[in-house]
């Protein structure tokens, strides 16, 4: 697959968020929103900006064969590594919405219950109000992210300018998953004051990438090259057309 040369994008000083206003942060999984977005969520706390995450699925496919963490007990372990990580990032509890769409069953646009869930996304926009929205990248190849985008996509956001943000793309894109200039603007954003925040964010969510959970050889770890994409100075994003 051709690699996007993120450094050849223009960065953008942090400063820039004061503009983004009300933010609202869709991750599939618990830990997108630290992996993808954890710098930008700093920032914005750090210049006051109000900040939801709104997390949809529940979490469990992680690890389906521990008896240590059943799936009831996985989804709220995961929820509570989400909770923490958002603390550390400057997010409230009580800006932290948990919709428990099954892991790996994100409605998307070919499921039956889609218009009913982009029904209940709307009234989340509706009722917050968000400025700015940031989502899976379209194509990211996971099909919860891409369920991600595409009920925000059909959803009415208003005004909302929406980021979308890759989390799989190097590691399991295609040539035919990448941006292209017709569909979005690359945006880059100078992160490197908050890194080590969203480093700490990332380390919270322990059952993704450590041995927390010693009873399924099957489950799900980030790797240490997976890992080391997201510990860079800048985060990218595709601003949709």
């Amino acid at each position: 697959m051709n690699q996007i040369n993120y450094e050849s994008i223009p960065l953008a000083p942090e400063q820039c968020v004061t503009g983004f206003g009300t933010t609202l942060i869709i991750a599939p999984h618990a830990d997108d929103e630290s992996l993808g977005c954890g710098g930008v969520i700093s920032l914005l706390r750090k210049f006051g900006q109000t900040v939801y995450i709104v997390l949809l699925s529940d979490g469990t496919l992680s690890h389906p064969n521990s008896k240590e963490y059943p799936a009831e007990s996985l989804k709220a372990l995961r929820e509570k590594e989400l909770l923490d990580a958002a603390m550390i990032l400057g997010v409230p509890e009580e800006n932290i919405i948990f919709c428990r769409y099954k892991d790996r069953h994100v409605p998307s646009v070919y499921d039956e219950g889609f218009r009913d869930s982009v029904e209940k996304i709307s009234r989340i926009f509706e009722i917050l109000e968000p400025q700015s929205v940031f989502v899976p990248w379209r194509r990211d190849p996971h099909p919860d992210h891409q369920a991600a985008f595409q009920l925000i996509n059909a959803c009415g956001t208003g005004n909302a300018k929406i980021y979308e943000y890759p989390i799989w793309m190097e590691e399991l894109g295609q040539t035919e998953d990448l941006p292209t200039d017709e569909e979005s603007i690359p945006f880059r954003l100078n992160i490197s004051s908050v890194l080590d925040k969203k480093q700490e964010a990332i380390a919270q969510h322990r059952s993704q990438i450590t041995d927390l959970i010693t009873d399924d050889p099957a489950g799900f770890r980030l790797s240490a090259e997976m890992l080391s994409r997201f510990n860079v100075p800048y985060e990218t994003f595709f601003i949709s057309k």
